[in-house]
């Protein structure tokens, strides 16, 4: 399954977005709430102060009394929204602003403080504040009530303004951070190409430039294609000193065998000659391939011209003629293809009169691949006979049977097809289709 690093990005930004920005709705909801009623308490308390000022006792009735300009002129409108209720003993003074409306309140002991919400009047919201005093050695309570609803309704458009702001801010958050991701991820990209780049030529890619993130695994990329590169160039120079250190020994048993009479010398003689025969394909093959390089792409209109030249000075009679489509590149390995052509072309102008030909086509996506020679053509059970691993048409000459089914292998390791077929007047030709993606 594959797993993608962006969406698990995206995925926890949303989340983390959602429960910040949730977290922050909450403290700022709580907190205006806060605001607003520590506001409406100190001008509750304010009031208080002008009231308890204003509180007088009568000097010949001894009664308690407020005078005219100790309260605002908003306690004297009918339920207003402000009002107060003066009790002690034997006395409660009420404001006009409470009319008739029935209300009780606690006694508090003198020193005592307390404030809460209750609902009101007209479904008004009342927040309350007590204070209990002393004047003349008499205990009163003085109650003082505002309406909060004017100030909840503004609290919650202001809440709602700040939902608003936030979610806008949070989508706002969201697309910035899908910018910066793709911004960044086109890091990845670079090295993508760059690596990509490196299936086309022999230069090595330039890593440098990436972020400090990515610079270690741009540095292990690097090294491991260079260690591939080495590793096949190893393996195949190996066989080739291989093929040429055993030639000298091999050449020699032959001489023995040549010198010997023995009962079963025919039959040495042709597995000696199998040796051989083998022993220069891997040398003609190494040739052909040239220099490894494990991981390229294959370019044809690069890559081609030195296995022709070399063929060329091969068969020096054959005519070696190329015509090649604009879709010259092939995604599959640079060395495979190589190895590919290169046995048919070898093979074909072994059998060639004069000419060869090497054509390429763009057919339903696929790259088709046409060589064909001008030789004697070969019968259809002799070419389905070709096509099996090992066989060759004629056991006294250097056949090309294993090489057309190694070059069948390689085909349907790209899952491409090969086909091989007389043509008129005569000759051969072997078809090669392979998927261009």
């Amino acid at each position: 399954m594959t797993v993608s690093i962006r969406n698990q990005l995206s995925r926890s930004l949303i989340i983390a977005l959602c429960v910040t920005m949730g977290a922050l709705l909450v403290v700022i909801n709580w907190g205006v709430g806060q605001i607003s009623q520590e506001y409406i308490l100190s001008r509750l308390k304010h009031d208080a102060e002008s009231i308890v000022a204003a509180l007088e006792q009568d000097p010949l009735s001894q009664s308690w009394q407020l005078s005219p300009r100790g309260a605002s002129n908003v306690y004297q409108r009918a339920l207003s929204g402000h009002y107060y209720l003066l009790s002690g003993p034997d006395v409660e003074i009420r404001s006009r602003s409470l009319w008739d409306y029935p209300v009780s309140f606690d006694t508090l002991t003198k020193g005592q403080e307390n404030s809460f919400q209750m609902p009101g009047a007209n479904d008004q919201h009342w927040l309350v504040w007590q204070q209990a005093f002393s004047k003349n050695g008499t205990l009163f309570t003085l109650t003082i009530i505002e309406d909060s609803a004017p100030l909840d309704a503004l609290k919650w458009r202001y809440t709602l303004w700040a939902v608003l702001v936030v979610v806008l801010g949070a989508i706002a958050l969201f697309f910035m951070q899908q910018w910066s991701l793709t911004r960044n991820f086109r890091y990845l990209d670079s090295v993508r190409k760059k690596i990509q780049a490196f299936r086309y030529s022999e230069e090595k890619p330039d890593l440098s430039g990436m972020p400090s993130e990515l610079a270690p695994l741009a540095d292990d990329i690097d090294k491991l294609l260079q260690q591939l590169k080495q590793r096949v160039s190893h393996s195949r120079n190996a066989l080739g000193n291989l093929a040429h250190e055993i030639k000298r020994p091999l050449q020699r048993l032959q001489q023995l065998q040549d010198e010997s009479d023995m009962e079963f010398g025919a039959d040495i003689k042709g597995l000696l000659n199998d040796i051989q025969w083998l022993i220069q394909r891997e040398m003609k093959r190494a040739r052909i391939v040239g220099v490894s390089s494990p991981g390229r792409q294959t370019d044809l209109l690069i890559d081609l011209p030195p296995v022709i030249n070399i063929l060329g000075k091969l068969y020096p009679a054959i005519s070696i003629e190329t015509d090649f489509s604009s879709e010259h590149i092939l995604p599959q390995d640079r060395d495979d293809m190589l190895e590919l052509i290169g046995n048919l072309l070898d093979n074909a102008c072994k059998y060639a009169m004069s000419e060869v030909n090497l054509s390429t086509a763009v057919v339903d996506n696929q790259l088709m691949i046409r060589i064909r020679d001008d030789g004697k053509g070969l019968p259809q059970e002799s070419i389905e006979r070709l096509m099996l691993r090992g066989q060759r048409l004629d056991e006294r000459e250097e056949g090309a049977g294993l090489g057309l089914s190694i070059c069948s292998d390689i085909v349907a390791s790209y899952q491409g097809r090969l086909t091989l077929e007389n043509i008129a007047p005569h000759g051969i030709e072997v078809t090669i289709g392979l998927p261009l993606r």
